[in-house]
């Protein structure tokens, strides 16, 4: 008698080795959909329980994605202290400030109720900021991570066999630890190259030590992000982002690790120029076509991705959001058929936001079924 594989194992079975299809929404991330169904307004309130309850509402087979905390969570002298909070126009806003000996850094977030977080002031924009990034960086390397490696070994107890855990922190080191915008990293690429490099090497280290401490921890995959066409120029893919993403990839995998990529924006022409297929990705999200995604259909955009490259979405969340259960069934149908042979995973275009409907959402996991 063959033996049952729990949703874990199932989850990260398929994606290494595929077999038979499943749904898997995607669920939390800060989108929203768990904080509704956790019956609460406000994304900052919900919780890593809210979150897996959620997904215990459907027949699904989810991949928990959870934010790995910086450095300051195990050294307070590195942790950025909230310095301001205020209402403006009903919506929640917040500074926090990092003071260093190289100089005083500040973000500030915006909440919107039902809406999720947005930032709306980065800690690096200018020069000078990249030396408080450096000083940061060199501290980290420096801290014990131990706590780091308790916080996932304690998320991964949470999740138990429910699901896979992936972890998410600004792996990718173009993206400059999430510090920047992806406007002002340009900028600062192109202004400051030599020193840009040297940030990135360092970030990369730290990498390393942050997989070490999601692996020891239970974690299944770690997320490796990358902005789209309407970011950036596919030279910058060419000059950091597939280089360095060939690294951190084959570190994870020499840890036991899978690559998780979503991306929710415009992929082409990274896609055409075979960018994705290079950098070691494991499981790809998402490939949308218009109105959500720009490519040119399904078919085409599986035509240009490695086979050993798990896909993972494609239906909608306009679809989701205004079409009708039995409209959300055909659109499912349709996916499925036209990833027949190929390793890919039924779910939405992007994580589901707060006002999609439940219903919708169990249509889509009732139709692999059908």
């Amino acid at each position: 008698m063959a033996v049952r594989m729990n949703n874990r194992k199932k989850f990260v079975d398929y994606v290494k080795n595929g077999g038979e299809k499943f749904c898997s929404p995607q669920i939390g991330a800060g989108a929203g959909f768990d904080t509704k169904l956790a019956g609460k307004e406000w994304v900052s309130e919900t919780t890593p329980e809210d979150t897996i309850a959620a997904t215990q509402q459907f027949d699904m087979v989810p991949l928990f994605n959870f934010g790995l905390p910086d450095a300051g969570f195990c050294d307070e002298t590195l942790s950025a202290k909230q310095v301001k909070s205020e209402w403006r126009e009903g919506n929640k806003w917040q500074r926090y400030e990092l003071e260093t000996p190289k100089g005083t850094v500040s973000n500030e977030t915006l909440e919107e109720k039902k809406s999720g977080i947005t930032p709306v002031k980065f800690k690096v924009s200018e020069k000078e900021d990249l030396d408080v990034l450096e000083w940061f960086l060199d501290a980290s390397l420096e801290t014990d991570l131990k706590p780091l490696e308790n916080y996932v070994s304690e998320l991964s107890g949470e999740i138990g066999s429910s699901g896979a855990l992936s972890m998410q922190w600004g792996a990718q080191p173009y993206e400059l630890l999430s510090w920047s915008n992806t406007m002002d990293t340009v900028f600062l690429a192109n202004d400051y190259p030599e020193k840009f490099k040297a940030l990135m090497d360092k970030i990369l280290k730290l990498d390393l030590r942050l997989m070490d401490c999601c692996k020891k921890g239970g974690a299944d995959f770690i997320f490796l992000g990358g902005p789209g066409a309407e970011m950036i120029s596919p030279s910058y893919y060419e000059d950091y982002l597939v280089p360095y993403s060939e690294i951190v990839s084959a570190e994870a995998h020499a840890r036991g690790l899978l690559v998780y990529t979503h991306i929710c924006s415009p992929i082409e022409p990274m896609l055409t120029k075979g960018y994705y297929n290079r950098m070691g990705i494991d499981l790809f999200e998402t490939l949308s076509a218009p109105p959500v995604g720009n490519i040119k259909s399904l078919t085409d955009a599986l035509s240009k991705l490695d086979e050993r490259i798990c896909t993972r979405g494609n239906i909608g969340l306009d679809v989701l959001l205004n079409g009708t259960q039995e409209q959300v069934e055909e659109s499912c149908y349709a996916i499925l058929e036209q990833t027949r042979g190929r390793k890919h995973i039924l779910a939405a275009s992007d994580y589901l936001f707060y006002d999609i409907p439940k219903e919708n959402v169990a249509a889509m996991c009732k139709s692999i079924q059908l």
